[in-house]
């Protein structure tokens, strides 16, 4: 696919409310036309790629993908989603039929799961593996709970670096092609991380 070793211009587009809850005005225009402009915008910087991260339920899904074909984006670009429980997206739409909408596009080269605790990622692989041959990407948080009244996240509550490092392998039976890290990870996650890859793929 579009995944050479090399340092990419990435810009992101970010869902319009996290939870994927948008009451009564959520409908699928409403979206396209929060998003839009963004996606315009983004487009005519001319990045490497389009990281749509986050994405909450089908619905949000379904707005990109009419964007990118409405708009006639020819930039790569991915799909992440998020989950709370390793089976569902945050909103509770299954992960299988948000994934089927990225894999139907396409203009979307990779699909995965960003900002999630490691802990969840293994089922999340295997259930998006079962809708698509495209790469799969994980790039998990550290596992801290965010409290959201507060506005922050909650300190020990997430996993080391090491204890994060040590599900890399497994990400990689499972069948993800790249391996990142989200929120409240650190520069020594990523090295670890990266330490870890070369490790199971040597180079020859």
């Amino acid at each position: 696919m579009f995944f050479p070793f090399y340092f990419w211009k990435v810009t992101s587009l970010y869902p319009a409310v996290t939870s994927g809850d948008y009451g009564e005005a959520g409908t699928l225009e409403f979206l396209k036309d929060f998003h839009r402009r963004r996606l315009q915008v983004l487009a005519e910087a001319r990045p490497d790629l389009i990281a749509f991260e986050t994405i909450p339920n089908k619905l949000e899904a379904q707005a990109y993908v009419e964007l990118l074909e409405e708009c006639n984006i020819n930039i790569p670009s991915w799909f992440s989603f998020n989950s709370k429980d390793g089976v569902n997206v945050v909103s509770g739409d299954s992960l299988i039929e948000c994934a089927k909408i990225a894999n139907e596009c396409a203009k979307v080269g990779a699909v995965g799961i960003n900002c999630t605790p490691p802990r969840f990622i293994h089922s999340l692989i295997l259930s998006i593996r079962k809708v698509t041959d495209k790469p799969i990407l994980i790039y998990p948080n550290s596992g801290e709970r965010y409290d959201a009244e507060r506005k922050e996240w909650v300190e020990s509550t997430g996993v080391s670096d090491g204890d994060f490092v040590s599900y890399v392998s497994e990400w990689c039976k499972d069948g993800a092609a790249l391996i990142g890290g989200c929120c409240r990870t650190t520069p020594n996650t990523i090295r670890a991380i990266s330490r870890s890859l070369n490790q199971y793929y040597p180079a020859p």
